[in-house]
């Protein structure tokens, strides 16, 4: 692989082929820009037939020391990590351990809710269906030192009601996979981390992968940072708002590099069998960007299914995407606020598949904020006015660029983009 000179932080592949080879120019192009206008922090990887024709990192992995981010910089890959959890569980299943079934309480007969742990099974926990709910407000009300092994977390959400009737409909679930890891504990007899480490991360060389708690020295590894909402050009650590120790929901660290070999070893059928995987790609519930199915996601842009899994919390967001039938791979780790990771995210998905409904309400989105900045409010509303026909712009977008406003010294501007956010969200159907 040849290292461009123009941008020491970069690896491309020489691509067997020209499109490949063209998807690599516009990566390039688009990441120079998102550097200027999104403050990207993070790095990308893309692969293809056992081959890397795309790698660049940029940003900073401390901003405190000015560290640059590298290829094998350490990123926090929140809920990314359920797929490796639900890896080991579909695992136990396929080793006769665990069935699917079996409500929870089969393997923790001690859990202190029963009734619950009876209702429950364990693919509706996998699916988020089973009605458990999260536990962010709980957790708050603690020191984070206090949540570092997963039975640390049961009395988080002990006692709590369900939400909705197990196996009814997708509610998304911390909780349940906080379970799920109480299970392979349970059922393997080692703690969740080890037992991901020993089959998971050992067996495919993901070396720089794992779950270390944040007062451990660990190499390489980098601190999500946000913008400061009030002071200009200012910028703040999510270290006091991070979770001490990841676990089976999520919070563990990874390279962009380790996120492709398991998307390599998912291709090749290494990580269970050929009819696990297909059983684990089904979709079950429908939510907001496809569906879900044994611990993976699934998005299908313009017939092109896409299967794998995204996570994100305060200066942390990331995606990992296996192509099906194109054949890439994409890994997406990020450090910084996550306007960054929602732009390249769409650059990516269009360049790969094509222009999407959801893409395009991103893109139309970040146009608002042009008009409204730069030319007014009046302006940005004709501009809304002449949308194409299922363009649907995302007020979330726009509240995060009026932060980015407001830090870049911009504080009318900011103010104009709120008020358009505001009637946006006011105007959305119930």
């Amino acid at each position: 692989m040849a290292t461009s000179a123009a941008h020491a932080d970069t690896t491309v592949a020489t691509p067997e082929s020209a499109s490949a080879r063209a998807i690599a120019v516009q990566l390039e192009s688009y990441l120079d820009r998102a550097i200027r206008d999104d403050d990207f922090s993070g790095a990308i990887m893309l692969g293809r037939g056992g081959r890397t024709v795309f790698a660049r990192a940029t940003g900073l992995a401390s901003r405190d020391y000015e560290t640059a981010n590298r290829i094998d910089t350490r990123f926090n890959f929140a809920s990314i990590g359920k797929l490796f959890t639900g890896t080991a569980i579909l695992r136990l299943v396929e080793q006769g351990l665990v069935r699917l079934d079996a409500s929870f309480g089969t393997y923790l007969p001690a859990y202190p809710d029963a009734d619950i742990a009876r209702q429950v099974t364990i693919e509706q926990l996998l699916t988020h269906s089973s009605g458990l709910g999260n536990y962010w407000e709980a957790i708050a009300s603690r020191a984070p030192q206090a949540y570092v092994n997963l039975p640390d977390f049961v009395p988080l959400f002990q006692g709590t009601p369900l939400v909705s009737e197990p196996g009814a409909q997708f509610g998304y679930s911390n909780v349940g996979y906080v379970v799920l890891g109480l299970v392979i504990e349970a059922v393997t007899g080692i703690s969740f981390h080890d037992h991901v480490q020993q089959t998971i991360f050992a067996p495919l060389g993901m070396r720089s992968s794992g779950y270390w708690p944040l007062d451990l020295v660990v190499p390489n590894r980098s601190t999500g940072f946000v913008r400061d909402e009030q002071a200009h050009g200012a910028w703040r650590s999510n270290l006091f708002v991070n979770q001490f120790r990841g676990h089976s929901a999520g919070g563990g660290y990874s390279t962009v590099g380790d996120l492709i070999a398991f998307a390599r070893a998912w291709r090749e059928d290494r990580l269970y069998s050929r009819a696990m995987r297909e059983e684990a790609a089904r979709g079950r519930f429908g939510y907001r960007r496809g569906q879900y199915g044994l611990g993976i996601s699934i998005e299908t842009v313009n017939g092109h299914r896409i299967v794998g899994h995204s996570g994100g919390h305060v200066g942390i967001a990331g995606e990992l995407m296996i192509l099906e039938d194109l054949g890439w791979d994409v890994a997406i780790l990020t450090n910084g606020d996550v306007d960054g990771f929602w732009g390249l995210n769409a650059f990516v998905k269009d360049l790969l598949c094509g222009e999407s409904a959801s893409t395009r309400g991103y893109w139309h989105s970040l146009a608002l904020v042009r008009a409204a900045a730069n030319d007014g409010l009046d302006a940005a509303r004709a501009f809304q006015a002449r949308r194409a026909p299922g363009t649907e712009a995302r007020p979330g977008v726009l509240e995060v660029e009026a932060v980015k406003a407001r830090h870049r010294g911009r504080p009318e501007a900011a103010d104009r983009i709120v008020a358009l956010a505001a009637e946006l969200e006011a105007s959305a159907p119930a």
